[in-house]
């Protein structure tokens, strides 16, 4: 697979509509609100009506929230190049949300010409601005190389500012780069920590990794309940390979076990974080 689809295919493609009432002054916090009341109860064309002369009077949220309209046809008419416009002026306006998806856009070639060089400076700016998926994506392209020359040094330290505020996603990269030393020095333990911390948050993919880090003691303290338990969650998931593990795994234990990790499966409640 082409890295530039591994990408795509790997980063949030998030287009988020922002509800958040803070604005230039109170009058326009107001108007921003009653545009975002519309917009919840299906008034899509009344949202867009509130939100304009807030556009053009300089709000970046009103900005952004009217080119997400665009794309995706609440209102008006499926129309990606007036979306990537009022999102480039988002953007412009220092709108770290729309300069994500700016990014995106520049990745995928999705509205403008595929572009990584943009795809990263919009990227950069982002992921200063403080935008959690921003620096994630950024670490992704320093993994693959694209729009800059391949730097897995950087692609951790970005990725793992990611996993730092919560991201699970990148709690699972980072699970993945310690226990094999890719970008950081390989630490077993820290590669469990992050795996525990993606699982807790219901990921799959890290639920299944951490059932297997318990299962040998990697890292982490031998317990083939625990084991059980995560494989279970992930398979409950549609993770094949759990669920295979799962099956092999409770031919090793006793009915007390058993009876022990569907305890703790059933009782289990994802802790997500949020991130943006």
């Amino acid at each position: 697979m082409p890295a530039d689809t591994r990408l795509s295919h790997r980063i949030l493609l998030a287009a988020a509509f922002v509800g958040g009432l803070s604005a230039a002054s109170p009058a326009l916090a107001q108007d921003f609100s009653a545009g975002w009341q519309a917009y919840q109860r299906g008034e899509f064309l009344n949202a867009l009506n509130i939100w304009t002369p807030l556009a053009e009077a300089g709000s970046s949220k009103a900005m952004f929230n009217i080119g997400t309209l665009h794309d995706e046809g609440r209102g008006v008419p499926v129309d990606r190049k007036k979306a990537i416009e009022w999102w480039s002026r988002a953007a412009e306006a220092g709108h770290a949300q729309a300069m994500h998806n700016l990014a995106l856009a520049f990745i995928e070639g999705d509205g403008v010409e595929q572009n990584y060089d943009r795809a990263y400076g919009w990227l950069e700016r982002a992921a200063y601005h403080g935008l959690v998926r921003s620096q994630y994506s950024l670490g992704k392209m320093y993994e693959y190389g694209l729009g800059v020359d391949t730097n897995e040094i950087r692609a951790a330290l970005w990725i793992e500012r990611a996993a730092i505020a919560g991201f699970d996603r990148a709690q699972y990269n980072m699970g993945k780069r310690y226990r094999d030393g890719n970008g950081v020095d390989q630490n077993l333990e820290m590669a469990a920590r992050w795996f525990l911390a993606a699982a807790r948050q219901g990921y799959s993919k890290a639920q299944n990794h951490i059932g297997t880090r318990y299962l040998r003691g990697e890292g982490i303290a031998m317990d083939k309940v625990e084991a059980l338990k995560w494989f279970t969650l992930a398979a409950e998931q549609g993770h094949s390979g759990a669920a295979k593990k799962a099956e092999k795994l409770k031919a090793e234990l006793s009915a007390e076990q058993l009876a022990e990790a569907v305890t703790r499966a059933e009782t289990f409640e994802p802790r997500r974080a949020t991130v943006y």
